[in-house]
């Protein structure tokens, strides 16, 4: 299923923001609701358990004061005793019904209605009888199982609140296992939320990036499409824009510069006939000086369409840097393709070759491998001496395919190592006798070694000593 992006990029992190934090409310609003119900549980058990027992212990002092006006009215049977026995034995009744309306257990509620009934029996004995030494001593010894039955139910109100107690801490403990596993679980839920949410962020901003980069590096062949938030959906499209637009622009630049050459080819192409026919004498004898002057002309008009030649060559390179057929390639084979094609150069000059080759293969563009070999080659014959010595080393480097080239010519001095790679600049140590060339080669090596995520650099050497580095494997789709 296609994820849908919100419309702008700041809701994408609002979004993100709203969910991450979601967890972390949902945790802080269970433990609130877990506490919460911890001190309901306190108030509702433990303080109605207090109430009970209270209430027990006001009872057995209503018993006590009940006791003590009912053996009054037995040892001196005088009225006073009567009604103060009445009036005490109200206040219990009272005392009983209170304990009645509260929240009992069934063990508490039996032992009340056992203390209630022998009330009632002792109230029905003072009822019937008349106020006796006899009556005194029996009322004693049913007061003293009214007194034990009032204290049971005191020790039965203490156990009830230590039962409360500990339901307490039971409940206390799982509370706290709740809140600490609640807790273990939001932490792995963040963190995924949190990844989450960094992919979806950083996956527009890095589409972006490498659409950049890919207009900086001369990529222009794939399309750029960024997939994210309405924002950056329209970002990419004006990057497109501008990706079809430099196409554009560049086409145009080749255009010209093919128009351009074509149009200076004619007149060039006169003036080199009439400077030859003039060389040559067809039209007339000339005189030293201007034979000079006839072989100055020819050779400038040959050097002129050479570097107009040269410069729609460098053109049609740029323009076809940003596509690459890549395949499987045996490299030793390149360079002997490479050397085979400069055997006549070679000979001409006496030059000799050593070749110390590995099997190497790569992924890589064949054509574009040979031609900055090619290069290479060409500047090592250019700059080497007669009957100098080039030496071409092909090697593995952990992932790398190396090349070295080495000539045993002047060299590239310091200050100019910076400066070889860039579009038409000549080196000035080159020999009297070399064919001056158009500053090309050696920026056209760096373009596609780099067109190949590779690198080229220059060693120390008694000549011109140069080494390449490309990746034997990669996902070459990526420059094409």
């Amino acid at each position: 299923m296609r994820l849908t992006y919100p419309r702008s990029f700041l809701s994408l992190l609002l979004i993100g923001f709203t969910i991450v934090a979601a967890p972390l409310l949902f945790a802080l609003f269970s433990n609130a609701v877990a506490f919460e119900r911890l001190a309901a549980i306190s108030e509702q058990a433990v303080l109605s358990a207090v109430k009970v027992t209270q209430s027990s212990r006001a009872l057995t002092g209503n018993v006590t004061a009940l006791e003590r006006s009912a053996r009054q009215y037995a040892v001196a049977g005088e009225a006073t005793f009567l009604e103060a026995y009445r009036a005490n034995r109200s206040a219990f009744q009272g005392a009983v019904k209170q304990l009645e309306e509260m929240a009992l257990t069934d063990e508490q509620r039996g032992e009340l209605t056992s203390l209630s009934r022998q009330e009632e029996s002792i109230a029905a004995a003072i009822g019937r009888s008349a106020p006796t030494p006899d009556l005194s001593i029996r009322l004693a010894s049913e007061f003293a199982q009214l007194s034990t039955r009032a204290q049971a139910l005191v020790r039965l109100g203490d156990l009830v609140i230590d039962e409360g107690i500990e339901e307490l801490r039971v409940q206390a403990v799982k509370s706290r296992n709740r809140v600490f596993w609640l807790m273990i679980a939001m932490i792995p839920t963040a963190i995924l939320l949190i990844a989450s949410f960094t992919f979806l962020i950083a996956k527009p901003i890095s589409q972006v990036s490498a659409g950049i980069r890919g207009l900086g590096e001369g990529q222009f062949a794939r399309p750029i499409r960024i997939e994210g938030p309405g924002d950056m959906v329209r970002l990419g499209e004006q990057l497109d824009w501008l990706r079809e637009r430099l196409v554009t622009l560049e086409a145009q630049k080749t255009r010209f510069l093919q128009h351009l050459s074509h149009e200076l080819k004619t007149p060039l192409t006169a003036l080199r006939e009439g400077s030859d026919l003039l060389f040559s004498g067809v039209v007339g004898n000339l005189n030293p000086e201007q034979r000079e002057i006839a072989r100055i002309l020819q050779e400038n008009s040959i050097e002129l369409r050479r570097l107009i030649e040269g410069l729609l060559n460098y053109s049609a390179v740029h323009h076809q840097a940003s596509y690459i057929d890549a395949k499987i390639v045996q490299l030793r084979e390149v360079v002997r393709r490479v050397v085979n094609d400069r055997k006549l150069a070679l000979v001409a000059k006496g030059i000799r070759i050593e070749l110390n080759c590995e099997n190497v293969t790569a992924f890589c563009d064949e054509e574009k491998v040979r031609v900055l070999l090619d290069n290479l080659m060409s500047n090592a014959v250019r700059f080497s001496p007669e009957r100098g010595l080039i030496s071409i080393k092909l090697y593995k480097d952990a992932a790398d395919a190396v090349f070295e080239v080495l000539d045993e010519g002047p060299g590239i001095p310091e200050s100019e190592r910076d400066k070889v790679f860039d579009a038409f600049f000549r080196g000035t140590d080159a020999p009297v006798s070399a064919i001056k060339g158009s500053g090309l080669g050696l920026s056209i090596v760096k373009e596609y070694v780099q067109l190949h995520k590779g690198q080229v650099e220059i060693l120390e050497g008694p000549g011109a000593h140069f080494r390449i580095r490309i990746p034997r494997k990669r996902d070459m789709e990526e420059a094409a």
